[in-house]
This record gives structure tokens, sequence and C-alpha cells, in this order.
């Protein structure tokens, strides 16, 4: 996923809302200006079937549906960072800076919740990547205590710290089988409902972002090796090269196939489940700097994606 280090500004200029066609030819690419300051970084699908995403810059929380965007600005300045739809039908967040996690309605209510303190954290520190479990509770990783965090739908709050390699975990997934499984430091952990926590494999180098893929195994991102993995349960995986210099740092589940948003490229890559790799180019451009396409998930009308330095999101018309 994308860099937790804050990046400048290179938002445009705030511009008309553009309007989704009705019809769009499979792989067409469409951008909508995100109003400034924007800063859009993590995305999901709301239970309201609109686009949600975290605006860094703002910060708030974003969403774009039939009449358009509107922001939710949030009570304290926490770096919303990644989002998910929840079981209660609620999107919720984390808040890197803030070092909590977030709930807000699809009415735009908004609630925040503290999570457990960490001494040597800095003003950094929190919760990063979000999913929901097998249990129905969210888990979030949180890579300065190097532990899974669970949160239930009212905001109760419960932290297991990992040991032995797995040390810093970035993102996390709901597994085929039922369990957590994360990226860290070491490479690919798996924690069981049970709590128990074991190291599955290490073949990329601080791996980053985890999905559980439409073929029923896990998919992960080698950001710096610029490829993709594909993981079983048991720990056998293959690996597949993206372009050079694509710093894969996201990834989303499709119909039949994974879709990767390229960091360092202005391009969306799509991977069928055998590894056969398509490549469709972001239209617009910052003159001399990436858009920084940081979010990707599949969503109404296609898979839609942040463009967090380009302050745009965009859709793709193929899920």
């Amino acid at each position: 996923m994308p860099r937790l280090a804050a990046l400048s500004a290179f938002a445009a200029v705030a511009a008309a809302l553009a309007v989704l066609p009705a019809f769009a030819t499979p792989g067409t690419i469409t951008e909508f200006k995100v109003p400034p300051p924007g800063g859009p970084n993590g995305i999901a699908i709301g239970s309201d079937g609109a686009v949600w995403f975290t605006e860094l810059a703002r910060p708030a929380i974003g969403t774009r549906g039939k009449s358009g965007f509107r922001p939710f600005l949030l009570p304290n300045p926490a770096s919303p960072y990644s989002i998910v739809g929840g079981p209660d039908g609620a999107l919720w967040f984390t808040e890197y800076y803030g070092a909590g996690i977030g709930r807000i309605k699809t009415s735009g209510a908004i609630a925040e919740f503290t999570v457990p303190p960490c001494q040597s954290c800095g003003s950094g520190g929190g919760p990063l990547g979000i999913t929901v479990g097998s249990d129905g509770a969210l888990w979030y990783a949180r890579p300065a205590t190097s532990a899974l965090v669970r949160v239930t739908m009212d905001g109760y709050i419960t932290e297991t710290r990992l040991g032995g390699a797995e040390q810093d975990p970035t993102w996390i997934a709901a597994g085929p089988d039922g369990a957590l499984w994360f990226t860290d430091e070491a490479g690919v952990g798996r924690m069981g409902m049970d709590g128990t926590v074991s190291q599955v494999w290490s073949g990329l180098n601080y791996p980053s972002a985890i999905t559980t893929g439409p073929d029923g195994r896990l998919w992960v991102t080698g950001s710096s090796q610029d490829v993709v993995a594909r993981l079983s349960t048991t720990g056998r995986a293959r690996i597949f090269n993206l372009d050079l210099n694509c710093d894969p740092q996201s990834i989303a589940r499709g119909a039949g196939a994974l879709w990767v948003a390229c960091y360092n490229l202005d391009e969306i890559e799509r991977v069928s489940t055998t590894g056969v790799v398509t490549r469709f180019p972001v239209p617009s451009h910052l003159p001399n700097y990436p858009d920084v396409l940081s979010g990707i998930v599949k969503g109404p009308g296609g898979t839609w994606f942040t463009e967090y330095a380009a302050n745009r999101i965009g859709r793709i018309a193929i899920r």
C-alpha cells in the first residue's frame, strides 16, 4: 500500500465534476477531480453503493455518489489511511498519525475510537491495513507495536502482540481458510481465530498489500521487487513480474483476476490468476511527478482507484 510518510501536495485545481457514462468500453479509464486539498489514499465501496475514500491532506473521509463529491471532516487531524466497508453497513478507517480507528456511517456521522497506547510510537505508529474478519469484527495491522488489533462493532478493542519472525505487520486480509493473513517484515504470516500465529512464507522482502483472490489463494504485492506473488494456504508460492518501477502497494480482487495500482507509474495492471499481466495507462499525468496511485477496489461500473498526488479518483470499466 501507499508509503507511510505524507507526500507533498500536488493537488490540481478543482474542476467541474465529470459524470460516469452509462456504458463504457471495457478498459476505458475515467478520472474525477477531488475538491482540494483532498489527497485521496485508501478506497472502499459503501453499503450505499457510493465510492468512499480517505483524504490525507484535508483530513477527511470523502465520498462520490450520484450527487458528486462530498467530504466529511474528521474531528481530529488524524491522517485517515485505509478504509473498508464494515458488517454494520458503515465504513471503518484507520488513523495513522492519530493512532486511532474511526467509523463513518453513510449519513456522514463519525465516531472515533482510541487504540491501546504506545509510548515509543511518537506522532505516528498508528494502524495501517484493515479488514473484516471471519468473526464479524474489524481487524487492523499496527506495525509500531507488532500487533494485530480486533475492534467490535461497538468499538471494544483488543490487541494481540506478535512474536518471533512476525514483526511490523502492515497489511491484513481475511483468508480463504477463515484465518487472518498479514504481511510483515519477514514475509507473510497467519493468525487463526484461536490466536495461533505462524510465519508461512518468506519469499519477498517487505511485502506490502495482501488480499484473497478469486481463485481462493492469497495474493501479495512486492513493492521493491515490482512483483506479485500467488500463495496457497500451505505456503506454496509463485511470483509474477510486473512493469519495472511499478512499485505495487495496493491490490484488489476482481472478477477472475487481481488489480494492482502502480505507485510509481501512472498505470493500473490486471493480473489473471495464471499470472498474465495486462497494462492500462492512466490518461492524465502530472508533468514532473507520478500521480501516485494509492488504493484500489472493485466497485460499481468497474474497478476504482485513488491518485494521491494528482488529487483524483479513477475508474477503469472492468471489474
